[in-house]
């Protein structure tokens, strides 16, 4: 993989199934009618899976396949689940408001969370102590930057559904500690929050991680917390690995309560929402996923105001002159994701030879965003270059 956005290529694979799921021989409509099994369940509308987009499905299936398989994440999504469902049963309109407002704060945090599942690296072989201090940084990282909100929106819709007349400005402005305790309370999943055998609060984990309160003893670090009454806690390797695959867990189990919801009940949540600007690093990244939910690998990405140039490399093993054309369509979502003014798709083949070229402008794909021409346009202004040279 190589282009000046590295980061997001190497990412997509930490993100997406869909690329391995491929390799394996499997095609899309077997992917599809898996992920449907999965998802169907937990809908309760289950026709609206046929709306999105396979890449998005995926990534769900899993996770709730690996939520399931835990007793405790999945009584907690339960809750998480049963919350929105009678909030939003017995006042449509409000339960609409307080997801929006939302909106803006939760794909912000979702951007930091892949910003540093893009920049992860190994650290197996790295001496205890500064196994512990990445790790320890991942665990600060993913509470205060991502977790910390869906916490603050799950306590909104907790106490809304309650009667309480709560701005988002009063949740929003609360501390990690009184969120933690009042979501436990007014939520009910205060056992979960405290994790479970090590029962130390969330909360106290980000403080760990935040004031680097550890030290190495032997084979162990001793992590210590409490501002006013001190406890201490030891973990081997193995055991502070087991907290943070507990902590994601924890994440991604919140997480994907809400992702579902949304999906579920997404024409009765949309009238409050406004949207809002993306960073470039994130449409960048959709892209790189969009491609894959087709059995396309981008390995080379580059892009600058004048030109966005894309390398798709098949992973599948279907037959290439069909492969070619299909990798084609994706000039107008480089666009949409670059808004640069040249856009070139190249097809490698699983020769490893690039066999097609296509070639659009901005101006092209602009008059399919105004709606001036249909997606159809396209095929007949895009210049084709087969196996070009360079």
């Amino acid at each position: 993989m190589k282009g000046n956005n590295y980061s997001i290529l190497r990412g997509v694979r930490a993100f997406s199934p869909l690329l391995q799921a491929y390799e394996a021989g499997y095609t899309i409509e077997e992917i599809k009618s898996s992920v449907f099994e999965a998802l169907a369940p937990e809908f309760e509308n289950a026709a609206m899976l046929d709306r999105y987009g396979i890449d998005l499905l995926t990534v769900e299936a899993v996770n709730i396949a690996k939520i399931r398989n835990s007793d405790w994440a999945s009584s907690l999504f339960d809750q998480c689940l049963r919350i929105r469902r009678l909030y939003l049963a017995n006042d449509p309109d409000d339960c609409a408001k307080t997801c929006a407002s939302w909106e803006e704060p939760i794909g912000k945090a979702l951007s930091l969370y892949w910003s540093a599942v893009r920049f992860e690296h190994e650290k197996a072989d790295l001496p205890l102590d500064e196994f512990a201090y990445e790790l320890f940084r991942n665990i600060g990282g993913l509470i205060e930057g991502t977790l910390q909100v869906y916490l603050k929106e799950l306590l909104h819709l907790a106490q809304r559904s309650q009667g309480e007349s709560v701005a988002f400005a009063d949740v929003d402005s609360l501390g990690l500690g009184k969120v933690v305790q009042m979501v436990g309370e007014k939520a009910g999943i205060a056992p979960y929050l405290a994790l479970p055998p090590w029962n130390v609060p969330l909360n106290q984990w980000r403080n760990i991680a935040q004031h680097y309160s550890m030290d190495s003893s032997g084979s162990s670090i001793v992590c210590r917390y409490g501002s006013k009454q001190q406890h201490s806690i030891a973990l081997t390797r193995p055991e502070m690995l087991e907290v943070a695959r507990a902590l994601f867990l924890l994440f991604s189990t919140i997480r994907t309560a809400q992702t579902l919801f949304a999906l579920d009940h997404a024409d009765a949540l949309v009238v409050h929402c406004k949207g809002f600007v993306r960073k470039e690093a994130d449409t960048q990244f959709q892209f790189v996923v969009g491609a894959a939910s087709q059995g396309f690998e981008v390995v080379e990405l580059d892009v600058s105001e004048d030109c966005a140039r894309a390398v798709l490399a098949d992973v599948t093993l279907q037959d290439a002159d069909a492969r070619s054309i299909h990798a084609s369509q994706f000039v107008y979502p480089l666009w949409i994701a670059t808004r640069s003014q040249l856009l070139i798709i190249d097809y490698r083949a699983k020769s490893g030879n690039v066999t097609l070229r296509t070639t659009a402008t901005a101006d092209d794909c602009r008059k399919v965003y105004d709606c001036t021409e249909d997606l159809s346009y396209l095929a007949t202004v895009v210049c084709f270059e087969p196996n070009p040279k360079a």
